[in-house]
């Protein structure tokens, strides 16, 4: 029986409450002693995030990922496979993001619009 579709909802339920302990627990459990769970696991976690094409989102690595061990700030891209992670503020991942910005003005691809996870912008899914 795969478990892994109420894995991932019981560990949005938590992160959506803010109850980071219990979305551990459920995210340990689900791949304790399987180390190609974890693969699968974060994959799905990550597609739950609306990326919206147009923008690079940038904000909290919990939300850019809704993977509860991310304890860092983090940006990806909607147009484009490229991420980065790992950042220790909040300021050092936006200037990431807005760097990737000027990567896509460079290779003449249309600009992303950098913002930040939950605004207004990025809730409305539309740049303009």
């Amino acid at each position: 029986m795969n478990t892994m579709p109420r894995t991932v909802e019981d560990i949005l339920d938590a992160l959506d409450n803010r109850d980071l302990p219990t979305a551990r627990e459920h995210f340990d459990r689900a791949v304790h002693g399987k180390p190609s769970a974890v693969t699968d696991l974060l994959k799905r976690l990550a597609a739950t995030v609306p990326i919206p094409t147009g923008m690079i989102v940038f904000g909290f690595g919990i939300d850019i990922w809704n993977n509860p061990h991310r304890d860092d700030y983090a940006w990806r891209c909607g147009d484009c496979p490229w991420t980065g992670s790992n950042y220790r503020n909040m300021p050092a991942a936006r200037s990431a993001a807005e760097e990737h910005a000027k990567d896509h003005r460079g290779e003449r691809k249309s600009v992303p619009v950098v913002v930040e996870y939950g605004s207004t912008l990025h809730i409305a899914g539309t740049a303009w």
